[in-house]
């Protein structure tokens, strides 16, 4: 009870501020208007969880009517959260006290077990992820409170049915809050009823529990079939872009299923370690001397673990809350071996603490990123009203949550970029704001010359480990007005669109692919590249650049050539026509190959006025990579590799930030920046690095716009790691850009 009481008082002052994760706003969209066919909140539905929160909201909303929106709703569901932790501190001690008095297979007694549950209580209640999650607005520890009070009544039931009847009321109850809690309860009653030859009365008291929040749930998801479509949608989305081992069962897979399990929730490399060397140590002494105890462990709370292991997304390491209590009992349990008191089960406790409270401060210091973007847009709007607002699908969930800004309409799930396409391909001439998940990167098809400006809003606690999964991590705040160009379906110019296009057959070997460029008297020039990515063997590509119809540039390439940079020339602009955008596209055609594809993709692409500077990579760089769980995005140089530049007046300034690579190298490496053969400036970067060049005009005029990155060394990960990449690395480059200098 002490250690259930100071967790909840150490809570409190750091509830979340705000709603943050997707799925918060979700159940506060529910608890506004329950309708889970609009995922409010996300099938399955939470209706127990929901009528918690209401019961909170109502007085809440009386207490502080003018809260700002979304602002009570985080409150009701954090300050459950809250509570749920005291909950299932002390509903864990009683399943842990019911394990400890199971007899024990060397016959000896259990030495002070009131000690044992004191520190088995403190080590999960101080473990970050319980710690983190008595905070957040979400239904995880809730789910977990009420299934191990429904465990701790079914362990109690096996010797005495009514609380195996009470056990059976509550684990109902417990699946309206969090469906997945069925594999924490279900199989441990199915042994109590098999100990207990006691069948009808507790499968009953089961069966109604379920049925008293299942029925509302189905009525108002439309009746059955309203809610079975729901659901599968729901289930669709998880089975499509969900990295699970039931898809992927390889032994890579397994392995980031287990880290991410078992490693993350801890916050610490070093303080998980700790805790499964003596959970292995626990468990291997309770197979010897403990094995009843050991199996009822195991029947609590494996299932549930194979079940996340196998079907959920492990990255979100909230979903990993239920396997705590195992992994904590075994660290007690194995620590418990070097003394008589348990005294080394402190520095677990102790350094899961100084891992976790600190997060935790920070963590309840200020609102999500998203609901300040809205808020400092909000107050915008009276000043600077957009002509249209658009976001990420995460983020304008937020918008519907919190917002007092014009309505938005829901946007087409990884297509959002398509948004403001439609409202300038329709005649929208006003600046329209984009509220981005930092993490997406599809805004590289609208003209980035149109952003008036970008606000960034970061979240504290963005990259701890507890938190992984959380969407979104930030917010990018766009204004954009008036786009030179904007481009439709099947481009490539990032590896997520790249993505799309390859796996919805949109790319330019399928149909052409479009861009709108807006009609302007005066020179124009563009720059378009791409590359083949089929194999040895298929046939050439010839490609096709249609300005309104008017062919302006064809060319060929070939597997053996690999990639392609072309810069053209437009001087007479682009005439007046119908609409203020002229209609470009680009499509490839297979030259030969009896009838096999040429798969390929447009990789980079510009277009602006000719006394507009245009740069773009060219020979020597490798693909443009991405890591979509932080959104960062890399590109590899090679021994020589060259960025052009074609309209600079004068010199330029080349911007490179980059990894240390004394992560790939022994040492330092030389890199020099080279024109024409003469070496502009050279460096050996020891660690992780940003580096602005100057060079002079003459130098780029003498190599015709061609600046040229050189490393005396490369790292050759084929070898290195025992894969079939051939790729000759240099360095890995965040961001590279090259800017005229004033003149």
């Amino acid at each position: 009870m002490i250690v259930a009481a100071a967790y909840l008082a150490a809570h409190l002052p750091f509830l979340a501020p705000s709603l943050e994760d997707y799925d918060s706003i979700n159940f506060a969209l529910g608890l506004r208007d329950f309708d889970p066919a609009r995922h409010q909140p996300h099938p399955p539905g939470s209706p127990v969880y929901i009528a918690l929160g209401r019961l909170l909201l109502v007085p809440i909303s009386a207490v502080s009517p003018s809260v700002v929106p979304g602002a009570a709703e985080a409150l009701a569901l954090a300050l459950w959260s809250a509570v749920a932790g005291a909950v299932a501190i002390i509903a864990v001690a009683y399943v842990f006290a019911a394990v400890n008095h199971e007899p024990r297979t060397s016959g000896s007694r259990t030495p002070n077990p009131g000690s044992r549950l004191t520190w088995a209580a403190a080590l999960f209640a101080a473990a970050p992820l319980i710690w983190i999650s008595g905070l957040r607005p979400m239904g995880d520890l809730p789910g977990l409170a009420v299934a191990l009070v429904a465990q701790a009544f079914i362990l109690h039931g096996r010797t005495d049915p009514r609380w195996l009847t009470l056990g059976a009321v509550v684990a109902g109850l417990a699946a309206g809050i969090r469906v997945q809690t069925v594999f924490l309860t279900l199989p441990l009653f199915t042994l109590a009823l098999w100990q207990a030859r006691r069948f009808w009365r507790p499968v009953a008291a089961l069966a109604a529990a379920g049925l008293v929040w299942a029925v509302p749930l189905v009525a108002d998801s439309g009746g059955v079939g309203g809610y079975l479509r729901a659901l599968g949608s729901q289930a669709g989305e998880d089975f499509a872009w969900v990295n699970m081992l039931w898809l992927e069962p390889t032994p890579r897979r397994l392995a980031f299923a287990l880290y991410e399990t078992f490693v993350l929730p801890w916050g610490s490399t070093a303080l998980a370690a700790a805790v499964a060397a003596a959970a292995a140590l626990g468990g291997v002494l309770m197979l010897a001397r403990e094995r009843p105890a050991l199996v009822l462990l195991l029947v609590a709370f494996v299932p549930y673990a194979a079940f996340h292991l196998l079907f959920q997304e492990t990255i979100t390491v909230r979903y990993a809350i239920p396997t705590l209590p195992l992994v904590v009992w075994l660290a007690v349990r194995g620590a418990g071996a070097f003394g008589r008191f348990m005294p080394a089960a402190a520095p677990l406790v102790a350094g899961a603490l100084v891992v976790a409270v600190p997060v935790s401060v920070a963590y309840g210091r200020e609102p999500h990123p998203a609901f300040r973007a809205i808020a400092d847009a909000s107050q915008a709007v009276g000043s600077a009203s957009p002509g249209a607002v658009f976001g990420h699908h995460s983020v304008w969930r937020a918008l519907q949550a919190g917002s007092a800004l014009p309505p938005v309409a829901e946007p087409p799930r990884l297509y959002e970029w398509l948004g403001p396409v439609s409202y300038w391909k329709n005649g929208g001439t006003a600046a329209v704001w984009f509220f981005a998940d930092p993490r997406r990167t599809d805004l590289a098809l609208i003209d980035p010359q149109a952003r008036l400006d970008v606000e960034r809003y970061r979240w504290a606690v963005a990259d701890r480990p507890e938190l992984s999964g959380a969407r979104p991590v930030g917010a990018d705040w766009y204004r954009i007005s008036d786009p030179g160009w904007f481009a439709g379906e099947g481009w490539a110019l990032t590896p997520e669109t790249g993505g799309l296009a390859r796996a919805s057959g949109a790319g330019p070997d399928f149909r052409p692919i479009e861009a709108w460029v807006r009609r302007r008297p005066g020179p124009l020039h563009l720059v378009v590249g791409g590359r083949h990515l089929g194999d040895a063997g298929d046939p050439a590509a010839e490609f096709e650049l249609a300005v309104d119809g008017v062919v302006r540039d064809r060319w060929m390439l070939s597997f053996e050539e690999r990639n392609f940079l072309r810069f053209l020339d437009l001087p007479d602009g682009i005439a007046k026509g119908e609409g203020r955008y002229a209609r470009l596209t680009i499509v490839s055609r297979a030259v030969g190959g009896d009838g096999r594809r040429a798969p390929v993709g447009v990789r980079q692409f510009d277009i602006q006025s000719a006394d507009r500077m245009l740069h773009a990579f060219a020979e020597g760089w490798h693909e443009d990579e991405y890591d979509p769980a932080t959104g960062r995005r890399w590109r590899w140089t090679s021994e020589r590799s060259v960025v052009r530049v074609k309209g600079a007046s004068g010199g330029v300034r080349l911007s490179v930030r980059g990894e240390s690579p004394l992560r790939y190298f022994d040492v330092p490496p030389t890199v020099r920046v080279t024109a024409a053969g003469r070496v502009i400036a050279q460096f050996q970067p020891a660690a992780d690095f940003e580096w602005d060049v100057t060079v002079p005009a003459e130098d780029v005029t003498r190599t015709g716009g061609a600046i040229a990155i050189e490393i005396d060394r490369v790292y050759l990960p084929g070898p290195a790691e025992g894969t079939a990449d051939e790729r000759r690395l240099g360095l890995r480059v965040y961001e590279c850009g090259v800017y005229p200098l004033s003149p």
